[in-house]
């Protein structure tokens, strides 16, 4: 499990490039309140705080339950939200521990990264997949 510390380095790593900032809240929201409140709104306190879990069984559960919704913005070509659909998956498989490179540089929607991820994983990713390969 990625520590606070690896997590507060990574969040400085990515944010630059993550003009969604996808990547970043996905991070965040796993630190504990006194971790993320530099990153937060002034008026977030506390006890509005919940952290989210960041261990490896967490992260596939939430991967594997985003995978559909993934695949439909791929298979429809909506390109805005095929993209933060990458962004979490970056995110999501370094909290898992994994590093499957940069998915945001993708073709098609990032259904190839799509694939790439349930290969990694060991989903079957023809049950969302149109086969369609268009941009």
């Amino acid at each position: 499990m990625r520590t606070d510390e690896e997590i507060l380095n990574r969040i400085e790593a990515v944010k630059a490039d993550d003009w969604m900032g996808f990547q970043v809240s996905d991070l965040i929201c796993r630190l504990p309140f006194e971790k993320a409140q530099p990153y937060l709104r002034p008026e977030v306190t506390a006890g509005d705080w919940g952290v989210l879990p960041r261990d490896r069984e967490s992260m596939l559960a939430t991967m594997l339950a985003y995978m559909p919704f993934a695949w439909d913005k791929a298979n429809e070509g909506r390109g805005l939200s095929a993209g933060r659909s990458m962004d979490h998956y970056m995110a999501w498989t370094w909290l898992a521990g994994d590093d499957l490179g940069n998915l945001c540089e993708y073709e098609y929607y990032g259904k190839d990264n799509l694939v790439r991820i349930c290969k990694h994983y060991g989903w079957d990713s023809d049950q969302w997949d149109d086969g369609v390969r268009t941009n």
